[in-house]
């Protein structure tokens, strides 16, 4: 099994890049490869969910992340892009921009609010431009869903949320990403964060890591 998908079937979550708040990419040996693999194959819901970082979520999280968190109203610039990509486009952010008619500011702040809000994600891997970078062709998030629907629902979503969660994220954290309480209270667990070395089996293996994302 692909090592960056067996962790966030664990996990939940992982950040792109290294940070003193979550584990990243690089931290426990996995690299730029196995995330547009899992992208192609619709396993990995890509995003910046948590403190505007790019996110990846397992299927799992996604879903229950989008029953427990409140979606925010579109701003105008998120609105005119999500209209290029909401009747099932797939397309790059350099398509985007030149039909959305933006100027590069209001582009870029509409489009990361998508991002950020689970509206849209990478559907699936684009032009490679190196062995650590490729382009994406972008969606809306109810495209995504079409091809690669969730699991069967739960009793308390939020629960459920926090129960996978928990493992790697403080109760700080998770209000920052949901907007709400953990519930149940926190289980004792030892936190995984930067401070700590990531489970063995996720241990580094000197492998390159990715450029900061766009």
């Amino acid at each position: 099994m692909n090592l960056l998908l067996k962790y966030l079937q664990k996990y939940g979550i992982l950040l792109c890049n290294t940070n003193p708040d979550l584990p990243a990419l690089e931290d426990i040996g996995c690299g730029w490869s196995d995330v547009t693999e899992l992208i192609d194959r619709r396993e990995l819901f890509y995003c910046k969910a948590f403190r505007k970082r790019t996110t990846y979520l397992s299927k799992e999280t996604y879903y229950l992340l989008k029953e427990v968190r409140q979606k925010k109203p579109l701003t105008p610039p998120a609105q005119r892009i999500y209209a290029i990509l909401e009747n099932g486009a797939e397309v790059e952010t350099g398509f985007i921009k030149a039909v959305s008619g933006l100027d590069r500011k209001a582009y870029r702040e509409g489009f990361d609010f998508l991002l950020q809000n689970l509206y849209v994600t990478a559907l699936r891997n684009g032009k490679p431009l190196n062995e650590s970078w490729s382009t994406f062709l972008y969606a809306a998030a109810a495209e995504w869903e079409k091809r690669a629907p969730g699991p069967p629902p739960v009793e308390n979503a939020a629960a459920r949320l926090w129960e996978i969660l928990s493992q790697t994220m403080t109760e700080r954290q998770f209000r920052s990403l949901t907007g709400r309480s953990p519930q149940p209270p926190k289980p004792p667990f030892q936190q995984t964060n930067l401070t700590q070395l990531p489970p063995r089996e996720f241990a580094p293996q000197n492998r390159q890591g990715p450029r900061s994302s766009r």
